[in-house]
């Protein structure tokens, strides 16, 4: 696989550069089942697998960021926006799956990239169904998600440098600690597959 330069002694040195050819097609099949890839088929697993793969993703892009310093400011998007991306898809995995037993559901014709809305909604879930009182490891969720709906209200501050509007898009100009996202993510992630757990258990047992 080609890959980029990242010095400017390597930008002079020869290498064969890949073009876009006649005949290219994004989509190929292929037999060979070592390099091979498919979508899931039931909505069920194609969001669990997104899900799963933009978490999976994000700890991909910090794992190369930091084996490539120089690669860090590039990624810090990236890295953002698919875990902001595998966040919201976790909450609106466990309103859908679970609101209909406490009556809260998704508005599919307004459905919105919205984090902190979707957490009011996913948090009256996870107490109404788990018969839960706040504690902190929902406080600490909690606080990852309202961290993310102040740094990009409506999915867009990690894909584009301009609002819609032609006004530049804020963020904090202080170094971040790129591993300690990745710590986060991942402990806000098992968080929601226990919850997952945790209301299917309890829907399964109960007379709803």
């Amino acid at each position: 696989m080609s890959r980029r330069p990242k010095t400017f002694a390597e930008l002079l040195e020869p290498r064969e550069y890949v073009w876009p050819k006649r005949g290219d097609r994004l989509l190929r099949a292929t037999d060979d089942w070592e390099k091979a890839v498919t979508f899931s088929a039931p909505a069920f697993d194609r969001h669990v697998h997104i899900w799963a793969g933009y978490m999976r993703a994000g700890d991909a892009l910090v794992e190369e960021a930091e084996r490539e310093s120089v690669d860090r400011d590039f990624l810090v998007y990236p890295i953002l926006f698919v875990y902001r991306h595998g966040l919201e898809l976790a909450i609106k995995w466990t309103i859908e799956q679970y609101g209909r037993y406490v009556d809260v559901y998704l508005d599919h014709q307004n459905l919105n990239h919205n984090l902190w809305q979707l957490w009011g909604l996913c948090k009256q879930v996870i107490v109404g169904v788990g018969d839960n009182d706040e504690d902190d490891d929902l406080s600490a969720v909690e606080q990852v998600v309202k961290d993310f709906h102040d740094l990009d209200k409506n999915a867009m501050a990690f894909r584009y440098s301009r609002n819609k509007d032609g006004t530049t898009i804020m963020l904090p100009n202080t170094p971040i600690d790129l591993g300690n996202i990745q710590r986060v993510m991942e402990a806000v992630d098992h968080f929601f597959s226990g919850v997952d757990g945790q209301l299917d258990a309890y829907t399964s047992a109960a007379d709803w």
